[in-house]
């Protein structure tokens, strides 16, 4: 019966570590829940911009097939503000795409299970997890003041 008792222990006391090691640390999961912010907000800001852009098109065209506004001088002038303003959009976007492409990117706790590696690099901890996460957060939110203050 001691001997039993020993080994289911044992076992016991493996599986629980095994368990405790796989299993997210709060500072990760603190982490994953920014980084999920961080993508749902450039999901949105995305989506702004794209609205933005078809507005001041849709504008555009009312503005051009109207030949007796098009011989305004004030309307020539906004015509063109129109134009460069969605060119300076069309860019925002790109940097925004840009960014997030080369944001690191968490990997699920599925991707871990299956071995994928740490993008903040081997010897990462979670604090150092925690840190590369927000100093992304911070990129994006300068990123998003910067394109908030183009599409007023």
């Amino acid at each position: 019966m001691k001997t039993s008792v020993k080994v289911f222990s044992f076992f016991f006391a493996a599986a629980m570590m095994i368990a405790c090691a796989q299993a997210e640390s709060e500072v990760v999961k603190q982490a994953r829940t920014i980084q999920e912010g961080i993508m749902k907000s450039k999901n949105q800001l995305d989506s702004t911009i794209d609205l933005s852009i078809t507005d001041i098109n849709n504008r555009i065209t009312t503005m051009s097939s109207d030949s007796i506004a098009m011989k305004d001088s004030a309307n020539i002038a906004l015509f063109g503000q129109m134009q460069s303003q969605v060119a300076r959009l069309a860019e925002m976007k790109s940097k925004l795409t840009d960014w997030a492409s080369s944001m690191k990117m968490l990997p699920t706790p599925e991707e871990v299970a299956k071995g994928a590696e740490n993008p903040f690099g081997k010897e990462a901890t979670d604090q150092d997890i925690l840190k590369g996460v927000q100093a992304s957060q911070e990129e994006f939110n300068n990123l998003k003041s910067e394109i908030e203050s183009e599409m007023q």
